[in-house]
């Protein structure tokens, strides 16, 4: 984004840039003249995020895209998978961007881009939970493209050389 002339970026996740990577990168991103908040916020939690969405609104430009990347892999055959593993992982995936779309519906966005994954449609057997939640991202995103809002459901490949798998070697 910052490549492409954004110069205001809110960088939200549930433990904000508490890591040596995360805040290697907010400085690499300031260093290149964007103006970066990196905040700890839940998106499950719409107290949470309405408090972020009116920091946003009271101290920067107005918002012009949300990117929603949240994600908790909790693997589990349909099966085996507990109510607890199927809560932990739509809440900040699913609810997230329910709260995103509810929150920021009446603003006008550029973009609305959702990370979903080509397990959507090719199935993981371990993983119900994850693939279910990604169905739901899929279909908000056409529930507001038939709105008339901007929506992109990005459906990812397995991503080898960051995030998740590079910090989890093991389910690699």
């Amino acid at each position: 984004l910052a490549e492409h002339g954004v110069r205001h970026l809110v960088l939200a996740g549930r433990s904000g840039a508490n890591t040596s990577e995360a805040v290697h990168a907010v400085k690499r991103l300031e260093a290149a003249g964007v103006q970066v908040s990196a905040v700890a916020c839940d998106v499950s939690d719409p107290h949470a995020l309405g408090v972020v969405l009116e920091d946003i609104h009271r101290s920067m430009p107005p918002l012009r895209g949300i990117l929603h990347a949240a994600a908790v892999i909790d693997d589990a055959l349909g099966r085996n998978t507990s109510l607890a593993q199927i809560s932990a992982t739509f809440a900040p995936k699913v609810k997230g961007a329910v709260n995103l779309h509810l929150m920021t519906r009446h603003l006008a966005l550029d973009y609305f881009i959702l990370y979903s994954s080509a397990t959507t449609l090719f199935g993981n057997p371990g993983q119900a939970s994850y693939v279910a939640a990604n169905a739901a991202l899929e279909s908000l995103a056409a529930v507001r493209r038939a709105r008339g809002l901007p929506a992109t459901c990005i459906a990812w490949g397995a991503i080898g050389d960051a995030g998740f798998l590079t910090r989890h070697p093991e389910i690699k």
